[in-house]
């Protein structure tokens, strides 16, 4: 559907971070785009208005108005809501957010598409970072805030589309992975374990959605594959295009060593087949990050950048929020809030930190937010990857009613099961009583980790608040 300059386009449930970042772009192109969602509030409301974009607080069969041309339906709306249920009733072309990013930003442009369970936010920042620090001026839509950059979308000159691909799915009627709409050239697969359980139910249906990623990528592009990961392995044996391993392993075309912890981030060795390019420093900690910027080079070195302006660029990412993220130090307590969830992510996340700050007492504060940490699937893989935390308090399930018929994620079953093997651990019912609890307990020296990818009440906040009354931030 080719629509004409200036034409009304819609977006129901338009302050998500992508579905936001859309309606900016799409107002870049010249449209006309109002947008409506349940709760709007600063920073989103304040970008989307400042861009040009009306918006309208709650959802209501009057926001479909008589010349609205297209509407785009957020992943979250289903039937029901009253301006979904106007946009069928009055005929208007309605589509989805990564359909509408083929068509319009991506098409003709050599995508770069970063896929995987864990890493994709920061791979795909790494990546656009360095394509822009080259001097390609890419385009990119990134599902966080790149500190490198303003916005977490960008709209350049050149021939690159970087962008995540969420094997999550794109609309109540576009039940597939979202990943399925970028047409791929250059594809990379970071790892691949069994996550979102409400749209699937084993790795095995997890697999066959990266198996077709696979085979949606052309022969004249490349692949670059995670081969420390078993499942990554197991998709790309069906590939007809070029592949790029990277890894730990011995035999990986892009071979990682000499890992090593300072306080300015972490150093590793690189080869490129039996050719040693030396050292590199990526301002991140932990293994996994190693090899989400490893990831990032091989594409960029893919595309003609110099190995030591990759260097260079490399040294240079300043990381993106809520991602490791030194929310600030005061008294010599150290707050740290990252988007972890994920058994693995909250592992590897931890053990990182752990890694930078080797003789604090660690508090790790989670919120079971996700879809998927509504059911009790994980509850048991918590337990190990806890294990770096000192103290450890769960917080409740925001919304309980996702888990549906599987059996729940219980907060107090999992706090007695990490007592029972020696952590002290809680669970409470409130953000205060967790603020309260923390702010009695935490000495000079701590090191406080929020673990979310929901916004936790608010309680990150609140707590920095608190401290910030009684001491001066470092």
């Amino acid at each position: 559907m080719i629509l004409k300059d200036g034409a009304h386009i819609h977006l129901i449930a338009a302050c998500g971070t992508a579905m936001g970042s859309l309606a900016i772009m799409l107002r870049e192109l010249g449209f006309h785009v109002t947008g409506s969602d349940k709760h709007i509030y600063p920073p989103m409301s304040t970008y989307l208005e400042d861009a040009g974009i009306e918006l309208t607080e709650g959802f209501s069969a009057s926001n479909i108005s008589h010349d609205t041309e297209l509407v785009i339906v957020g992943n979250a709306v289903s039937r029901g809501n009253p301006e979904l249920e106007a946009t069928l009733d009055a005929h208007i072309p309605y589509s989805n957010m990564p359909e509408v990013l083929r068509n319009y930003f991506i098409s003709g442009l050599h995508s770069v598409v970063v896929s995987g369970t864990h890493g994709k936010t920061t791979t795909t920042a790494i990546t656009a970072h360095l394509f822009n620090y080259a001097g390609l001026d890419p385009s990119f839509l990134i599902a966080g805030i790149p500190n490198n950059f303003n916005h977490s979308h960008r709209l350049g000159k050149g021939e690159h589309f970087i962008i995540e691909g969420d094997e999550y799915d794109s609309a109540y009627f576009a039940k597939w992975s979202k990943f399925f709409y970028y047409l791929p050239r250059t594809l990379i697969i970071n790892n691949i374990e069994f996550d979102h359980a409400d749209i699937f139910n084993d790795l095995k249906q997890i697999l066959r959605s990266f198996h077709q990623l696979v085979n949606t990528v052309p022969k004249s592009g490349l692949i670059i594959a995670n081969t420390d990961d078993n499942s990554v392995k197991e998709v790309i044996k069906s590939s007809h295009t070029p592949i790029q391993t990277f890894g730990l392993e011995s035999d990986a075309y892009w071979r990682i060593g000499e890992i090593e912890t300072t306080p300015k981030g972490t150093n590793f060795n690189l080869w490129q087949e039996q050719y040693d390019y030396g050292k590199f420093t990526v301002p991140l900690y932990g293994k996994h990050n190693v090899q989400n910027a490893v990831a990032a080079i091989a594409a960029g070195f893919s595309v003609g950048i110099n190995i030591d302006l990759l260097r260079t660029g490399i040294a240079s990412f300043k990381g993106v929020k809520r991602r490791q993220e030194l929310l600030g130090i005061w008294n010599d307590i150290v707050v740290i809030d990252d988007f972890a969830h994920h058994p693995t992510a909250v592992e590897n996340t931890l053990t990182a930190i752990s890694q930078v700050y080797p003789n604090h007492r660690m508090w790790t504060l989670f919120e079971p937010a996700s879809s998927t940490n509504s059911r009790a699937i994980f509850e048991e893989d918590y337990i190990s990857a806890l294990s770096n935390a000192s103290n450890i308090i769960i917080g409740q399930v925001p919304r309980p009613d996702r888990a549906r018929l599987d059996p729940p994620f219980i907060p107090q079953r999992l706090v007695d099961k990490l007592n029972t093997r020696g952590k002290h651990a809680w669970c409470f019912e409130s953000p205060n009583q967790i603020s309260l609890h923390l702010l009695e307990n935490i000495r000079s020296g701590d090191v406080v980790v929020f673990l979310s990818n929901g916004n936790f009440s608010g309680i990150q906040k609140a707590f920095i608040k608190k401290l910030e009354t009684s001491y001066a931030k470092k």
